[in-house]
């Protein structure tokens, strides 16, 4: 009989957050800073899909003046220009497939036991993209602040994401999208530069998009932009809360009534 994983003390939020734009936009530099507190000066295209995952102390969004740490997973995705082609998953590439938005998957019948994160996951076997955590939650939307064509190629992926909707002209219900201008230290005086940031923040009001300018090098708003992103996704339950997480909580907290009913007495 398989030995059954360990209970954890409290619930486990399992969010994600994936990271789209243009080439040489900086995302997966923009990763590194807020994962690993690094940037490399040195551009390596991103040609394959990229999972990263680290943890954060959050406000619990199930109970008030309570903290958990939730765990954060963080897709980086290759550039529209980069669609065509096989990628070292043995996958077509198509942008289109890592901006889709889909429903978390459907609970089964008889809810099981909670046991929190990766408690349920078998190692592969083989080489194969999988995220872990139930479906994308929130994208960041990055774009060179230098460059206006990255920032045109950031719209029209927006207008992607919001042809999933019911409306066609909105982001999905329940999805975050932050539109995040990167490399504002690099020449911020420049005509295209000035151009392209008024034209995103215009964009961004437009669209009523949260707007972040931020620089991945000088580490300028890096953790100000996750961390926006993580307390806006947390308040979407629905789509990282299963039904065992719910009913592992609400036995929790009536465990701890009993116990705090039973000391007054």
């Amino acid at each position: 009989m398989a030995k059954k994983p360990p209970v954890p003390d409290n619930v486990i939020p399992f969010l994600r957050i994936t990271v789209i734009g243009d080439a040489e936009s900086g995302k997966t530099s923009l990763i590194n800073a807020w994962m690993n507190n690094s940037c490399s000066l040195n551009y390596t295209a991103t040609l394959d899909p990229t999972l990263y995952h680290r943890t954060m102390k959050i406000p619990n969004p199930l109970e008030e003046e309570e903290t958990v740490t939730a765990l954060i997973e963080v897709e980086d995705t290759y550039a529209p220009i980069r669609t065509g082609g096989i990628d070292m998953y043995g996958q077509k590439r198509d942008v289109d497939e890592l901006i889709e938005v889909k429903p978390p998957p459907r609970e089964p019948v008889v809810t099981p036991a909670y046991y929190g994160p990766f408690a349920e996951y078998e190692a592969l076997t083989q080489l194969e993209y999988r995220p872990l955590s139930r479906c994308r939650m929130g994208f960041l939307l990055v774009f060179d602040a230098t460059v206006e064509e990255s920032l045109k190629t950031a719209m029209e992926m927006f207008n992607s994401i919001c042809l999933q909707s019911a409306t066609k002209t909105t982001v999905p219900k329940g999805i975050t999208v932050f539109l995040v201008a990167n490399k504002i230290d690099k020449d911020p005086l420049v005509d295209e530069t000035i151009k392209t940031r008024a034209a995103a923040r215009a964009f961004a009001e437009i669209k009523e998009l949260p707007y972040f300018e931020v620089s991945a090098l000088k580490f300028i708003r890096v953790r100000k932009v996750f961390r926006e992103m993580v307390e806006h996704v947390v308040l979407q339950p629905q789509l990282w809360s299963s039904d065992s997480l719910k009913e592992f909580y609400q036995n929790k907290k009536k465990v701890a009534l009993t116990q705090e009913n039973c000391a007054l007495q």
